[in-house]
């Protein structure tokens, strides 16, 4: 059942600096900066974090963005929470060659510098997943469908 939330114009962002996510290949910690972005979809609603509705190109649903530069992984949020059934798009930015793959989807695509990595799917499977750089196993964060 829906509740009712105050009407917010516009966009919201807020940003989180948080250590010791993800990995890197050195056995270090690697420092993760995450920061939600949603906008509001209708005068009468507001997303929440949970429920962030973002509309790019063409595409309504939710927008997990990511960006990876060298060790440091920059996304929404260390946990992404998704509604089953929600249209989703994964977003990837990389400064090296690699491949983002979303477990238990089993989904995956390239990236490169300059040219971003795009995963979009229906949430119908209910739990948490991870997604990372395979070859790096580098987790830029995990998706929980409920």
């Amino acid at each position: 059942m829906a509740r009712p939330r105050a009407v917010v114009p516009g966009l919201i962002v807020c940003c989180l600096l948080v250590a010791g996510c993800g990995g890197d290949d050195g056995g270090g910690q690697a420092a993760v900066t995450t920061t939600v972005t949603t906008a509001a979809t209708s005068t009468s609603q507001a997303p929440t974090t949970s429920e962030a509705s973002t509309t790019t190109a063409g595409f309504a649903g939710t927008l997990i963005e990511a960006k990876v530069t060298g060790s440091e992984v920059e996304t929404a949020e260390r946990r992404v929470r998704v509604d089953r059934g929600a249209k989703v798009r994964i977003r990837v930015e990389a400064d090296r060659n690699e491949e983002v793959h979303l477990h238990g989807y089993d989904l995956s695509e390239d990236v490169a510098p300059g040219r971003p990595a795009v995963i979009d799917f229906t949430a119908d499977a209910p739990g948490v997943f991870e997604v990372e750089l395979e070859q790096a196993r580098l987790k830029l964060f995990e998706l929980q469908v409920q």
